[in-house]
């Protein structure tokens, strides 16, 4: 492999970690937000006890984690075709994260431990900055109007309407609000926010 694709490779490989390991971390982070959830929200006014919503979450969070839980079945939300549908493409989405995580991650690592024995960390400067700088324009797009760039996410996402969940049908939604959802957007937000930060500081750092 020639010398300028290997770099350009390293960067990618850099790039796809920092995402990878921003979903992986937000979706495992959910697990302790959602009770406080449930609570700030007032959830259990669905009929459910903050015990038995965060069962069912977890559940729900397995199937969409491990492969090896084919079925999806909580204990006490029914649901339906289009909603089984949807959870599966969620899936998808879950495991082409862990996916990357598992594949970039280490890559990552080394790349970076190589920049530091050569002492060129001064070049994540400018990349850190740029990957500070978007999400920050995409989080004031978002604040403008959630609601359109929630949907704008999903039509990103996924090549149907099964998201479009009704509640008679499937009344997992009404405890999954939008407002759950926009927690989730920010937490990814810090936690990416605070990659680049660090990856800024080290290349100053270089620099002295």
């Amino acid at each position: 492999m020639k010398k300028g694709s290997l770099a350009v490779l390293n960067w990618v490989a850099l790039i796809f970690a920092c995402i990878s390991f921003t979903a992986i971390v937000t979706i495992l982070l959910t697990l302790l937000m959602y009770p406080l959830e449930i609570r700030g929200q007032n959830l259990t006014s669905y009929g459910l006890s903050a015990d038995k919503l965060t069962a069912n979450y977890r559940q729900l969070m397995a199937y969409l984690n491990f492969p090896w839980v084919a079925k999806l079945q909580m204990s006490d939300f029914p649901i339906s075709v289009n909603g089984v549908a949807h959870f599966a493409d969620v899936k998808r989405l879950f495991l082409w994260a862990w996916g990357l995580l598992v594949l970039t991650v280490p890559w990552a690592l080394v790349f970076l431990r190589r920049l530091r024995q050569r002492r060129q960390l001064d070049l994540l400067k400018y990349p850190a900055e740029i990957g500070a700088i978007l999400p920050v324009i995409v989080a004031l797009i978002a604040s403008l109007n959630f609601d359109q760039f929630f949907i704008t996410f999903h039509h990103l996402f996924f090549r149907n309407s099964n998201w479009l969940f009704d509640p008679n049908t499937d009344p997992i939604i009404l405890v999954l609000p939008e407002s759950f959802f926009g927690h989730c957007f920010i937490l990814a937000f810090v936690i990416f926010e605070s990659l680049m930060i660090t990856g800024i500081v080290r290349a100053r750092r270089s620099w002295r």
